[in-house]
């Protein structure tokens, strides 16, 4: 495996992310990308690390770091689509 890169990133979580611990790797999360075609998801999937580095007071959303672990990550997507 090459450099493991890591991007900032503002996370809107499906629960409540203030019992996860902040600066500290998250391991194994895995990220959806791709859509929802009826009842089907269409995409791919990726496993990824997160380090919240700061919880949103009165919403369920962080500023994180994120990282892939894999080197054919599609970085370049990233943006449009990280919800854990």
């Amino acid at each position: 495996m090459g450099t493991i890169h890591s991007v900032n990133a503002l996370i809107t979580w499906d629960r409540d992310p203030s019992s996860f611990p902040c600066n500290t790797w998250l391991q194994d999360l895995i990220v959806n990308c791709g859509s929802l075609e009826g009842r089907q998801f269409v995409g791919d999937a990726w496993t990824v690390q997160v380090r919240i580095t700061d919880l949103i007071e009165g919403t369920w959303n962080t500023y994180a770091d994120i990282r892939f672990i894999v080197d054919d990550a599609p970085w370049q997507d990233l943006c449009q689509w990280v919800h854990l």
